[in-house]
């Protein structure tokens, strides 16, 4: 993160702060708590891995408890320019399962020079999956991806710009903010239906992996 609750300045000279904060749960009571611990973005048609920033997320010390909820308060540093807020992966443990999940988001962002700039808040609530709709994390390993839910399950996702509340937790939560400028500059909309559209591609290019190679002359089985 750019700066922590100890912080004296926040230099904004070579890269700028972008403010976030992230909710992930589930509709059920189940054990298996979905707990984000990376954040990625990417600048778009990123081709290499210095395209693409990942930021860690620590529940210890990078969250509070608002009703009952913890969330998320991301501080990004990222150079200006346009990027992709891409994802937030995370884990849903409770022995004896481990296992992945990844909201996608693919969502469009304009970071400002010199700036620090609140962007909204991303939820995102873990239920049952119906039909053919994105997964909530992958399908392997089988049985801890299945217990926990994460395969049978996708997410129902929100971006809010819920600026009045959330740069009153930044303020309350990183002192270093106190007396700081913040701009709002609301992230677009979730699309779902984008987002279907790149699992949906994806899924397809995982199935031409892991079918067998046919011989020459081999008829498929139905």
């Amino acid at each position: 993160m750019a700066f922590d609750k100890n912080s004296a300045a926040i230099d904004t000279k070579e890269k700028s702060v972008v403010l976030m904060t992230i909710e992930v749960s589930r509709s059920d009571d189940s054990r298996y708590v979905p707990n984000p611990f990376v954040v990625k973005f990417a600048k778009p048609d990123a081709q290499s891995k210095k395209d693409r920033q990942n930021f860690k997320l620590n529940k210890d010390i990078d969250t509070l408890r608002e009703n009952g909820r913890t969330v998320y308060l991301a501080r990004v540093a990222l150079a200006a320019g346009e990027y992709k807020l891409f994802d937030v992966t995370g884990m849903a443990s409770a022995f004896p399962f481990n296992s992945m999940f990844v909201v996608p988001l693919n969502l469009d962002l304009t970071v400002k020079p010199n700036s620090v700039t609140y962007v909204g808040r991303v939820t995102a609530k873990l239920r049952e999956r119906k039909g053919d709709e994105f997964r909530a994390g992958p399908l392997i390993p089988l049985i801890d991806q299945a217990v926990t839910g994460m395969s049978g399950g996708t997410w129902d996702v929100s971006v809010d710009n819920l600026e009045q509340k959330d740069i009153e937790h930044f303020r309350a939560e990183y002192p270093v903010l106190n007396g700081v400028a913040i701009e709002t500059v609301a992230l677009p909309r979730f699309d779902r239906a984008a987002a279907q559209r790149l699992w949906d591609g994806e899924a397809q290019e995982q199935k031409k992996v892991a079918e067998p190679a046919k011989e020459p002359g081999q008829v498929a089985a139905k």
